[in-house]
């Protein structure tokens, strides 16, 4: 419930306790919650049976586009951790993708926050757009943003589950990486990082060439994925190690994917400016 209140706006959440004893178990989940979730929250007021949040941030002082920039940086940065962990499981990089994960959550929820905020008052314009379609491009970015954190922490959680079984003697594996397949894999994953940079710049600066290549582009990368696919079966693989490539290079693929679905959002965004030029010449 505290959480749909600040997707939906609130500005002000007070949380009133039953009795002492909910509120001595219940007040720190509250403060975690906040802490861990709502971009600009505080906790201003605090009593015996009552906790009171404020959200301090306003969408001008963190607007929509730089949020949604800063979130795609941050979902990239836990993907390529995480594929870093397979060779080197450290846990500094294990860590470092929990907390972009959660990172990523936070702004994805104040960015929904802001888009419903500016829906309800149709405030586009003040929110940088040219029209009120674009809350949609927007909604449907932190989405696929959303998806590649989330992916990064399977990867992890996969990987820690891995390690585990080889602590406890379970799994016994001599070589954990083979290097021909883990250097292909940081290829194609390379790649789709920068696709899917190219498309986030394409979509802000609402370029419809660029947006179109970039679509061509996608098409051109799949027989690196078959070549990829072709490597990894040929290979005699320990099951568990197998189950670990394949989630990075789908978590990779997906990243394309989505490159492509930013840049048509683009196409959708920019066609009638482009046509509206056309006819103007």
């Amino acid at each position: 419930m505290i959480r749909a209140l600040y997707a939906i706006g609130a500005d002000i959440i007070r949380v009133h306790f039953r009795n002492t004893q909910d509120a001595v178990k219940y007040k720190n989940e509250i403060k975690n919650l906040s802490r861990d979730n709502f971009l600009g929250s505080e906790i201003i007021d605090e009593t015996s049976d009552e906790i009171t949040l404020q959200i301090l941030i306003k969408h001008s002082e963190f607007p929509i586009e730089k949020a949604v920039r800063r979130m795609a940086i941050v979902a990239l940065s836990a993907n390529r951790d995480a594929i870093a962990a397979l060779k080197d499981r450290s846990t500094t990089l294990f860590d470092s993708v929990i907390n972009a994960h959660n990172d990523v959550n936070r702004l994805g929820l104040y960015i929904v926050r802001q888009l419903k905020y500016g829906i309800e008052r149709n405030l586009y314009r003040e929110l940088g757009f040219r029209t009120p379609k674009e809350f949609l491009l927007y909604r449907i970015a932190v989405n696929d943003i959303e998806n590649i954190g989330e992916n990064a922490m399977n990867i992890i959680n996969n990987l820690g589950s891995l390690q585990k079984l080889i602590n406890d003697e379970t799994l016994f594996i001599k070589d954990p990486v083979d290097e021909e397949i883990y250097n292909q894999l940081v290829n194609f994953s390379s790649q789709a990082h920068q696709l899917y940079e190219d498309a986030i710049k394409a979509m802000f600066k609402r370029e419809y060439k660029d947006a179109e290549k970039l679509i061509s582009k996608r098409e051109s990368i799949y027989p690196l994925e078959n070549e990829l696919i072709m490597l990894m079966s040929s290979k005699k693989l320990d099951p568990n190690i197998a189950s670990v490539l394949r989630l990075i290079f789908d978590s990779s693929r997906r990243i394309m994917d989505y490159s492509q679905n930013m840049a048509e959002l683009t196409l959708n965004r920019t066609v009638e400016e482009l046509c509206t030029s056309f006819a103007t010449k």
